[in-house]
C-alpha cells in the first residue's frame, strides 16, 4: 500500500488518468512544502526579507 505502488500500477497499466493525477498531487505537495519551508526559512534568518 501507498502511493509509489499506486502510481507503479497505473503506470504499468497504462492508466493516464490515475498517473497524472499521482503527478499532480506529488507536484503540489512539493510546491506547498516549499512554500513553507521558504517563508520558515525567512522567519529564523533575520538576514531573510519576504519581498
Amino acid at each position: 500500500p501507498g502511493m509509489g505502488s499506486a502510481t507503479a500500477r497505473a503506470a504499468s497499466s497504462l492508466d493516464a488518468t490515475a498517473v497524472l493525477a499521482f503527478v499532480l498531487f506529488g507536484g503540489m505537495v512539493l510546491t506547498v512544502a516549499n512554500l513553507i519551508v521558504d517563508i520558515l526559512y525567512a522567519m529564523v534568518d533575520p538576514r531573510i526579507r519576504l519581498t
